[in-house]
C-alpha cells in the first residue's frame, strides 16, 4: 500500500521521429508513431529520399522505411 505523501510513479511517453539518413537530419518529435511515419512519407515523397522512424534513443524503429518509389503508389 502506498503512503498518501508518496509521488506517484512517472512514466515517460515515448517519442518518434522521421529521420533522412541522406540529408542526415531529423524532423520534430512526435508522440504518436503513426504521426512521425507520415512526416518520413511526406519527406520521401518530397525530396525523393529514402527516410525512416527512429525512437528516442535515436534507433531505428524495425519497418518503418519510407522509399520513394512506394510512396508514389499509395
Amino acid at each position: 500500500m502506498t503512503a498518501e505523501n508518496e509521488a506517484p510513479e512517472r512514466r515517460w511517453a515515448p517519442t518518434y521521429r522521421a529521420h533522412c539518413p541522406t540529408c542526415r537530419k531529423s524532423g520534430r518529435k512526435f508522440s504518436s508513431y503513426g504521426n512521425a511515419e507520415e512526416a518520413a512519407r511526406g519527406h520521401a515523397g518530397k525530396h525523393v529520399h529514402t527516410t525512416y522512424v527512429v525512437d528516442q534513443y535515436d534507433i531505428r524503429v524495425v519497418g518503418s522505411v519510407q522509399r520513394p518509389d512506394s510512396v508514389a503508389e499509395a
